[in-house]
């Protein structure tokens, strides 16, 4: 990249930019005024000089060896060279100043230098810029440092020190090598560009020691050509001279830090001014936009202001043009390039009259990249106009390119009715979505086997049968014989490719039951959109141009497909040219009375010729029916019998059909016509009705009147089939006996007395019927009427207990799973029964209990909660869970814990080890809360243990299932979480991998936040167990509800948790006590300062000290928008918001939805009272994640 006069090689300025350039610095550097030091060569004659040794050229070409010399005749050298450097008026001069500039503008700022002076300490301190300062020896990890090195020692340190003399040279290189150490693992790391020496140098001769042939090092000099820079290893960067002056890389330097630190503002301006101007020539201008044009940040600047051919040619010329046509995908910043490009070529050119031909002579003869053919395939589709001529070739141009997957987006543009305006177009386009292609099949043999191809289609068969009829429906009357044309065409080549791939299968006609509209083609595909659209052509040509149109039914019934076969016999019904006599002698010339892929569309001709033909051509029909199929094959005579009792159905009348087809019937009495003669396969789909055969209060009647016949009649729909569509099932009987029996309850005593042994369907319906019934708590009896007993007559109304008489002379495994549901839900709301208060239900109950192991509605499932609600187990324990309720408010004054009979059946369930015991267990560990209160004893000894991991292995299964279900549905308290419950949950957050479930990890990470805020537990106790120990999963999601219950509370509330813990807690993660946050969770704990209003301030400054940002779907920028509340918010602490939002924006990779919306809005909002400073930065970092007009906000 050009700066100035200079041009920087691109991997220089993608090492600085990555925080990896190193900045070497010689001697030449401090040879400008103010500066005014000496090379090193003009240092030994001045030290030469001082020592009455003046040095020969010999002497100049080896200048250590020299002053060695000079040390070893016991002259101070070193205190002479320091004195020399060491000059009271010598300050840092321009080049100083841009090194440190150059450095400070990017991420980890490095120098090295082989300089004594300080220059570049005293400009980077000049500059603010504090930066750490090695002195040789005492030198840093040569791959892990930032700041300046002084390789060769600095004026502050003693002169002995300095690297100087020959001796002195092989100690830092050599002997002790800690120059060279260094040098080698910095040359290793980063990438080095040399300022202020030639390839004479001294110091270049010892460093080439250190560079090895390979590697990533540059050197700036105005002597490019010399082949010593290669010797060394290193590429030139030329810069020009002008006479003896060096400035021109003083001012590519400073040009280069001017420009890396420039914002988003200003670039974007910088570009919109080049822009302007048109395509730059200027080295410098070339390629600051070049390089603009391939950053993800800055392509955008440039594709909102460049308009015009020019632009979109300079633009071509570049590498990042080429990703509008490559085939694949581009990653990271080069997809953000490629989709800008793309956007712009489509909306500047594309889609632009004027600009169109030069797009079109760029992208014609190239393939296009994925990007861009869908890019301008909607924006075509996007238009309200019809396409115009000048877009003619793009709509070709994206047909031609389109990939095999396109979507159904070229569908939906063949809908719209402007195509009527453009046939010629319509029919291009119709023509390509039509165009038959293979696609995999299923495979039914074994793997073995060569794999099975379908034929498909390049469109949808939704939108193509829209267009059908929306656009081409309409031209028929000017356009039938091409469309007749095209869709022959396509099916003739769908029906070769189909034999070639499943030689042998018409796939093509066995899809189609009948070329006209019929109820067995409801499910459509292409080839259907494509028989139509033949069949309305050939129609329509038929009665507008009857000649044009029987010749084209000529050559369809010529033809070797099948399907366009059956179109011509479909049309030959419809001939008007053409006698009922004449179309039934053409169905005996072609032969096609049994022709089998011409059934239908025969037989319908038939149906609508025998009727109105003469006797004999009526009787040449019958005589080749009676005949049979002549293809020499052995045919069953039902074949003959099914085309006689269709054409007995099309003509009744004819008595020689009547008579031929009554001496077929007499001679094969087993048969029967078919539903549809017509077709040799039918389809049925629908769904089942279970109409119910009684009305409520006829089945009430039948049953008063006679439970015997009622019985009987209900279940004589047993037999039923359950999967015919209509009329009475054996469900819908059940549901009229239930429909029944709620309304009167008695009907269901009655029909009890008359039930068979196992008819658990009945019974299994009576009890769901009593179970919403409205049953009496006094027996309400008819006068005179005694009270209910075996044989006796029934009450009109009945109670509980006599339902409960009922059923507990039923077979306990006929009703256990609807008497257990009906004890459990306690009737309905409407009609509610209190089952658990009487003492016939709990003994019911206690016989109801399975010794087997059973299944309930919900089988095996991973979820045992679910299961155990659907389940006679779970129903039992929650019947008596309300057993103990009722008897604990009934005995509050008395009640000091379970009776022991309440005791025993809850032991039997929590101790039975069938599933039906780890259902129920499920169901009554999430009401320890309850259990507590009603006897502590008791829930510490039988439910608390449920907890527990440290169980036998094979207790594994259970336990993961108590947990996931207690963290959705349990209940508990402080009292419960300090008796041992906070610790069982910080153990199952160890074990969360035996959990198998993401859902039921971050769900009791969710009940940790709870117990975090809402318990009167210290929290800090337990946290540093949380922070080291819980899976990322939990983490956050406690992270995240802790900042949801946050901004559920009143400020005092929630300033109280900051006190109480919160800000100590986010401090120690800062400062990775116990461990430090991640970048995850950081983002998410900055979310908390939604919920702190009244520590705002704090939090925010703790918000910064993290490398929080926005995620995908954070809606944090929602809760500061959107009512004048949250607009209020933002004024009465404006700067605090603005910092907020800079940093979280500035950690921000992937920008949240909607950001410039919400953004724009909080802009709106702060200007009037924010900093200006932070509003440029938070409009630059908006900039950055894609909002190129925030400048314009």
């Amino acid at each position: 990249m050009w700066f100035r006069e200079v041009e920087v090689p691109d991997e220089l300025v993608e090492a600085a930019t990555e925080g990896k350039l190193v900045l070497f610095v010689g001697a030449g550097a401090s040879l400008d005024e103010p500066s005014g030091l000496p090379d090193f060569a003009n240092l030994v004659r001045d030290v030469g000089a001082r020592a009455s040794r003046v040095p020969t050229d010999r002497d100049l070409e080896r200048p250590d060896v020299f002053l060695g010399d000079l040390a070893d005749l016991q002259i101070e050298v070193h205190t002479l060279v320091a004195n020399a450097i060491n000059k009271p008026d010598s300050q840092p001069n321009r080049l100083h100043e841009a090194i440190i500039d150059v450095a400070r503008v990017h991420p980890n700022p490095r120098v090295v230098t082989t300089n004594y002076d300080l220059h570049l300490e005293r400009a980077s301190r000049s500059k603010a810029l504090d930066l750490d300062v090695y002195r040789a020896p005492a030198l840093p990890v040569g791959d892990d440092f930032s700041g300046i090195v002084h390789l060769h020692g600095a004026l502050d340190q003693p002169p002995r020190k300095l690297v100087v003399t020959d001796e002195d040279f092989g100690h830092a290189y050599l002997r002790e090598a800690w120059a060279a150490r260094f040098l080698d693992r910095m040359f290793s790391a980063f990438s080095v560009a040399f300022i202020g020496y030639s390839h004479g140098d001294i110091v270049m001769q010892y460093l080439a020691r250190s560079l090895g042939r390979e590697g990533r090092r540059f050197v700036f000099t105005d002597d490019a050509d010399s082949r010593e820079w290669r010797r060394l290893g290193l590429r030139p960067v030329h810069y020009p001279v002008d006479g003896s002056s060096h400035v021109a890389l003083v001012d590519g330097l400073e040009r280069w830090a001017e420009l890396t630190s420039w914002g988003r503002l200003a670039h974007r301006q910088r570009i919109a001014e080049l822009v302007g101007n048109g395509p730059p020539t200027i080295p410098e201008e070339v390629s600051y936009l070049e390089q603009a044009l391939g950053d993800p940040e800055r392509v955008r600047y440039f594709t909102e202001q460049a308009r015009g051919s020019d632009w979109l040619l300079w633009a071509a010329n570049r590498p990042e043009f080429n990703w509008l046509f490559s085939p694949t995908v581009p990653s990271g910043a080069d997809r953000t390039v490629a989709q800008a490009l793309t956007t712009w070529v489509a909306d500047q050119y594309v889609m632009d009259e004027q600009e169109s031909p030069t797009a079109l002579r760029l992208l014609r003869s190239r393939p296009w990249s994925p990007g861009m053919w869908d890019t301008v395939a909607h924006r075509l589709f996007a238009q309200e106009r019809r396409v115009p001529d000048w877009q003619v070739p793009w709509l070709v141009l994206v047909l031609h390119r389109s990939p095999a997957d396109d979507g159904d987006l070229l569908d939906m543009l063949l809908c719209k009715e402007s195509w009527q305006e453009r046939p010629d177009l319509a029919l291009m386009l119709l023509e390509h979505r039509t165009r038959p292609l293979p696609r995999s099949g299923l495979d039914f043999g074994p793997s073995s086997d060569a794999p099975r191809f379908e034929v498909a289609f390049m469109g949808d068969d939704h939108w193509l049968d829209e267009a059908w009829k929306k656009v081409f429906v309409p031209l028929l009357p000017q356009h039938a014989p091409e469309l007749l044309d095209l869709a022959v065409r396509q099916l003739r080549d769908a029906n070769r490719l189909a034999g070639a791939l499943q030689p042998g299968f018409d796939a093509l006609s066995f899809g189609r039951s009948a070329i006209e509209p019929h109820p067995q083609d409801e499910f459509r595909e292409v080839a259907d959109v494509l028989i139509d659209a033949a069949r309305d052509s050939l129609e329509h040509l038929l009665h507008a141009l009857p000649q044009e149109g029987a010749a084209a039914v000529d050559r369809l019934a010529r033809a070797h497909v099948p399907v366009l076969r059956r179109l011509a016999v479909h049309a030959w019904r419809l001939r008007e040219d053409r006698s009922p006599d004449e179309k039934l002698r053409w169905i005996l010339d072609e032969n096609l009375l049994y022709d089998l892929d011409l059934q239908h569309e025969v037989y319908m001709l038939l149906g609508d010729t025998v009727a109105l033909a003469s006797d004999d051509a009526v009787g040449a029909v019958l005589d080749r029916a009676k005949d049979g199929p002549q293809d020499g094959e052995e045919h069953s005579p039902y074949v003959s019998y099914n085309l006689l009792a269709w054409l007995h159905s099309a003509a009744p009348e004819n008595a020689t059909i009547a008579e031929e087809f009554t001496t077929l019937q007499e001679q094969n009495p087993e048969f029967e016509p078919r539903e549809h003669p017509d077709l040799n396969t039918t389809m049925t789909s629908g769904f089942v009705e279970n109409a119910e055969p009684f009305s409520r209060d006829e089945l009430h009647e039948l049953i008063e009147s006679s439970p015997g016949e009622a019985y009987a009649a209900i279940r004589s729909y047993a037999t039923a089939d359950e999967f015919r569509l209509t009329g009475p099932t054996w469900t819908g009987a059940l549901n009229a006996l239930r429909g029944c029996v709620t309304h009167y309850p008695s009907d269901g005593i009655r029909l009890a007395d008359v039930l068979a042994p196992e008819d658990s369907d009945v019974r299994d319906a009576l009890v769901r019927a009593w179970s919403a019934a409205n049953l009496s708590s006094t027996p309400e009896r008819a006068s005179g009427v005694e009270p209910f007993e075996e044989n006796r007559a029934c009450p009109i109304a009945i109670t509980p207990e006599d339902v409960l008489t009922v059923i507990a002379s039923w077979p306990a495994d006929a009703v256990r799973s609807a008497v257990a549901n009906m004890f459990a839900r306690g009737g309905t709301a409407d009609h509610p029964t209190a089952w658990h208060t009487l003492m016939p239900a709990r003994r019911l109950a206690t016989d109801l209990w399975p010794t087997t192991q059973i299944t309930g509605n919900v089988v095996d499932s991973e979820d045992h909660y679910l299961e155990a609600i659907n389940h006679p187990a779970g129903d039992l324990a929650q019947f008596w869970m309300n057993v103990v309720a009722h008897e604990w408010r009934a005995h509050t004054d008395t009640w000091s814990g379970l009776p022991d009979e309440l005791r025993a059946e809850l032991d039997r369930m929590v101790q039975d080890q069938s599933r039906n015991g780890l259902l129920a267990r499920v169901l009554l560990s999430t009401r320890l809360r309850f259990f507590m209160g009603a006897d502590p004893a008791w829930a510490k000894s039988r439910l608390m243990p449920l907890f527990a991991w440290d169980r036998d292995e094979a207790d594994a299964f259970e336990v993961r299932g108590i947990w996931r279900s207690f963290v959705q549905y349990g209940q508990y308290d402080d009292q419960i979480l300090a008796e041992g419950l906070l610790d069982a949950m910080l153990a199952t957050m160890r074990r969360a991998n035996d959990l198998d479930d993401d859902e039921a990890v971050a769900q009791l990470g969710r009940q940790l936040a709870t117990v975090a805020l809402k318990s009167s537990l210290d929290p800090k106790g337990w946290l540093p167990t949380l922070t080291t120990d819980a899976p990322t999963v939990l983490q956050l999601a406690w992270i995240r509800s802790v900042g949801r219950q946050l901004r559920d509370m009143e400020p005092k509330e929630a300033s109280a948790q900051w006190s109480r813990w919160i800000r100590e807690y986010w401090t120690g993660r800062i400062d990775s006590l116990p461990r430090p946050l991640t970048t995850d969770e950081a983002s998410a704990v900055a979310l908390w300062v939604l919920g702190l209003p009244d520590d705002r301030p704090a939090a925010v400054e703790l918000v910064e000290r993290t490398d929080a940002g926005l995620v995908k779907d954070d809606r944090v920028l929602m809760h500061l928008t959107g009512s004048r509340r949250e607009h209020q918010d933002l004024t009465r602490d404006p700067e605090t918001w603005a910092r907020y939002l800079v940093h979280l924006l500035r950690g921000t990779t992937d920008p949240p939805w909607a950001l410039d919306h919400y953004l724009r809005e909080i802009v709106g909002v702060l200007r009037p009272v924010a900093p200006s400073a932070l509003l440029t930065e938070l409009i630059e970092e908006a900039m950055r994640l894609g909002c190129t007009n925030a400048a314009d906000w």
